[in-house]
Formats: C-alpha cells, sequence, structure tokens
C-alpha cells in the first residue's frame, strides 16, 4: 500500500526542485549556485524501496533492506523489468497516461504508467526551453513527421512532439504522418514553401528514417531545394537499429541541410525512452554559444543524474571510461525512478568556458556507444516499422 502523504510530499519537493532549476538555468546566476538534489534523491530511492513492491524485491535480492546514504546503496533496476512486470504500484483506474516502447525483436513492449502528468509536462517543458528553444525565433511553424500523440496514445515521443506543438507552435504548425496515408511528404514540402514564402522559421521532428524516406521523395519527385527561413532547426531522433538501409548521421544531417537549407548546427538530436519521464538533448548551435564539440554529445537537467557501470561487476565507472548507462529520473516517482538501461557510453568532461557561457549546462556530456552486446535492439526506427504497417492495414 502506498504512502500517500509521503507520495504526496515528494511530489511537491520534486516539483519545487524543478522549478528552482529551471528558474537558475534561466537566469545569469554563476555554476557554483545550481540547485542540488541533496537527501532528496536518496529520500524518493527510499520511499520506492518501501512502497513500491516490484523494486522493493529487487532491492531485496540485491541486498539493499535499509535506508542508504547515496545512491550508490541502491540498485538500478534493468530496463528489461518494464517489460517483464507491471513496475508501477497503482491500479489502471489511476491510470491517466500509459506508454509503451517502440518494441524489440523479440516484439515484447515496455510498460510506463502515470497517474497523474504534472512532473511529466514540467520535465519535458523546462528541458527543452533550457536546452532548444530559448535561443529560436519567436512564432515558429512546427512540423512533425511523427504520428500525434491523439492518434498515437501510447507513444512517449508522440506525447513530446504535441506538447511541444502545442505549447510553442505557431499557426500553421502540424502533423504530417496519419494512419490512414503513412508519411504525406507532398503536404510537408507544401507547408515547407508555404514557410519558405512567409519568411518563417520552422522546427522540424522526426526519427532519423522517416528523414530517409523524405530525402527519398523529394530526389524522385525532384524537387528543388527548399530554403527553410534562417533560426529554422531540425530534431532527428532514432536511428537504424536492425534496418538494411543505413546513412551515416553525418552524411544524414548534409543532406537535410542541402535539401531543406537548414544550418548543420541547427540539427540537433534527443535521447530519452518510454521507460524515463525527462530527456537530454545534444550539445548544438541551438544551446551553446560557445564552439560547439566536434562529436555528439547529451546534456541532462539537474533532476536527471546520468551514472556509468561495469557490466560485468557493476561497479561504477569514472568518467572517461566506457560503461553502461543508468540514469535516475526525479520524474519517474510512480514507476522507477533508477534505470539501468541497454546502452553503452561515456561521461566527457564539458569545457570550463562551455559551463560559463551556457548557464544550465552540467559538468558531463554524454557520449553515446551505442546498445550493449547483450541487450537487444530497440528504438524509434522500430516504431517507425509499426506506424507503416498500421498505415498499410489502416
Amino acid at each position: 500500500m502506498v504512502d500517500e502523504a509521503l507520495r504526496s510530499e515528494l511530489s511537491k519537493r520534486i516539483s519545487d526542485y524543478l522549478f528552482s532549476y529551471f528558474q537558475w538555468g534561466s537566469s545569469a546566476m554563476p555554476i557554483d549556485q545550481e540547485p542540488k538534489m541533496g537527501e532528496l534523491l536518496v529520500d524518493v530511492l527510499e520511499y520506492q524501496r518501501l512502497n513500491h513492491p516490484r523494486y522493493g524485491r529487487y532491492c531485496s535480492l540485491q541486498r539493499c533492506t535499509e535506508r542508504g546514504t547515496s545512491i550508490l546503496s541502491y540498485p538500478p533496476l534493468p530496463v528489461e523489468s518494464f517489460k517483464r512486470a507491471d513496475i508501477c504500484p497503482f491500479g489502471q483506474e489511476q491510470t491517466v497516461a500509459e506508454f509503451r516502447s517502440s518494441g524489440t525483436t523479440e516484439g515484447v513492449k515496455s510498460i510506463h504508467r502515470f497517474r497523474d502528468t504534472g512532473l511529466l509536462q514540467r520535465a519535458l517543458i523546462y528541458t527543452f526551453t533550457l536546452y532548444i528553444s530559448r535561443l529560436m525565433p519567436k512564432g515558429m511553424r512546427f512540423l512533425s513527421l511523427m504520428p500525434s500523440y491523439e492518434s498515437n496514445p501510447h507513444s512517449s515521443l508522440g506525447y513530446m512532439i504535441t506538447q511541444f506543438v502545442q505549447n510553442y507552435g505557431a499557426e500553421g504548425s502540424g502533423f504530417f504522418f496519419d494512419f490512414d496515408r503513412g508519411l504525406d511528404c507532398k503536404s510537408f514540402v507544401a507547408a515547407l514553401r508555404d514557410a519558405e514564402r512567409d519568411g518563417v522559421a520552422v522546427h522540424i521532428f522526426g526519427p532519423a528514417f522517416a528523414y530517409v524516406e523524405l530525402l527519398d521523395w523529394i530526389e524522385s519527385s525532384h524537387i528543388a531545394p527548399i530554403h527553410c527561413a534562417p533560426g529554422s532547426c531540425l530534431l532527428e531522433t532514432g536511428g537504424y537499429k536492425g534496418r538494411t538501409r543505413e546513412i551515416p548521421k553525418a552524411e544524414l544531417r548534409q543532406a537535410l541541410c542541402d535539401k531543406l537549407g537548414i544550418e548543420i548546427g541547427h540539427i540537433y538530436g534527443e535521447y530519452g525512452m518510454c521507460e524515463l519521464s525527462s530527456q537530454g538533448y545534444e550539445i548544438c548551435a541551438l544551446n551553446n554559444r560557445t564552439t560547439c564539440p566536434d562529436e555528439c554529445l547529451y546534456i541532462f537537467p539537474g533532476w536527471m543524474k546520468c551514472m556509468l557501470f561495469n557490466p560485468e561487476t557493476m561497479a561504477p565507472v569514472l568518467p572517461g571510461h566506457e560503461g553502461q548507462i543508468a540514469f535516475f529520473d526525479l520524474c519517474n516517482l510512480d514507476s522507477a525512478a533508477y534505470i539501468l538501461t541497454g546502452d553503452v557510453g561515456t561521461l566527457v568532461e564539458l569545457p570550463p568556458d562551455v559551463r560559463r557561457a551556457t548557464v544550465g549546462f552540467p559538468k558531463y556530456g554524454l557520449r553515446l556507444r551505442g546498445r550493449a552486446p547483450s541487450a537487444v535492439p530497440k528504438g524509434c526506427s522500430m516504431a517507425w516499422d509499426e506506424w507503416n504497417a498500421q498505415a498499410r492495414h489502416a
């Protein structure tokens, strides 16, 4: 039985921390005044150990049977657990949103349920504002190559993009994938031409393979290059896991730059998963006022702690060394806040001038290496297959 009074108290403390971090990151306050989670991190883990039966059982199996002193006192729950059991300690009657992963080659999906979306929405909007939107032009049109949340209500990515379109998009924003026709390249290009004619910047959202399909259509249809207005940008999410046709990231982005007229520094990536409430963004010209790194590095807000572990011994791995990625996400209050993903990466210390120039940057960026050798493929490219399959059979 969940301690509702304690849950309510923790929810308010988390909400207050998110807002204080957002205020700090939105201002010119010094780095040393960055808000800290402090005891809140351990309080959330201890609450989940005692109130979430699945996580409590896992803690017992890992010999974690009393309150810890730090995050290292608690075991991260393997992300595969979201596929094998119901992690959330509340019933369907309390569920207001249910996200499912894009699947794996095994066909098994993770399920992440929410009893309210308050923390989720704050995480989405605060992070996007801190790392992306505050340097964007006003009045942009937001154009998505993914289904809306209304048409695909179990997609966490669809929920995120729909929030952005509704909260930031000007008139003329919209979605260009539906389950009757699939990807509507013709209407999408027409929307780009309208924005080009009106001199209005656009923000485009889509998974990597959607852009490949779009570029192929533009090529086969002999469409002249589009010149998006200055300040236009593009989110590229997902990869090519299990695909036969792949385009290297640099080549894909250069092609998008050439065909759509978007600056290469305004094309950026996002790291997230349905099992998490929060996400990170790639360092790019939209969020970095100094020289951008030559490699793809992701940054995460202060309520999302990234740690690396040796997959054989589960010993912590120091920055600069490769390890399996674990995230602590304060906003996962009602599921599992501490998750061991199937991804491998390295934490890279950011140059001091980068942190000084851009308030809100963490000390480290994450260099993503890919899936752990034992992990089954997953990701947005799998969702793309599902969407197209549904569109063909609609």
